[in-house]
């Protein structure tokens, strides 16, 4: 249940932030996808499960950020495993989950522009990947620090254990 709750919150999160901050703004949200960082451990190494809810959640993001059909869910799927393979060499800890945070954001920028590169009739250039990789770093990093703490706390006191 806090699961689906903090990837909900987060969902919601990155709604309410890209309509506060401008596209080309310093700020850029990528909270859903720092969330499945912070809710992979409550899986308990039920990887099928994190697997299926990376899906669905890419799924829902597609449908009501990007109005793309399946892109994002299999982003999402794809990120879901590097995040699978990186709680295998790392600990569950504070400073660790701020390192998958940043993998994560240069992964996930990276790909995405390379779809963009493929699909669009534009052409970007390697200073607009830059960019976007280091607007995304500053809220996002904050944003998984935060929800750590806090997620972290919270299954503290209500005893919700988590797979280090």
């Amino acid at each position: 249940m806090m699961v689906i709750l903090v990837l909900i919150i987060s969902f919601i999160l990155d709604s309410i932030i890209s309509n506060l901050v401008s596209i080309n703004g310093l700020f850029l949200p990528l909270f859903t996808v720092m969330s499945l960082i912070i809710v992979y451990p409550y899986f308990n190494n039920k990887r099928n499960k994190f697997y299926l809810s990376c899906f669905i959640t890419g799924i829902f993001y597609d449908l009501i950020y990007t109005n793309t059909i399946v892109i994002h869910g299999f982003l999402f799927l794809l990120l879901g495993f590097i995040i699978t393979r990186m709680n295998l060499l790392l600990a569950n800890n504070f400073i660790n989950v701020v390192i998958m945070g940043i993998i994560l954001i240069v992964v996930y920028r990276s790909l995405t522009y390379g779809l963009i590169l493929i699909t669009a009739n534009a052409s970007f250039d390697l200073f607009n990947l830059f960019r976007s990789i280091y607007s995304s770093l500053i809220m996002n990093i904050f944003f998984v620090s935060i929800a750590y703490i806090i997620i972290d706390k919270i299954s503290y006191k209500f005893k919700i254990h988590k797979a280090n």
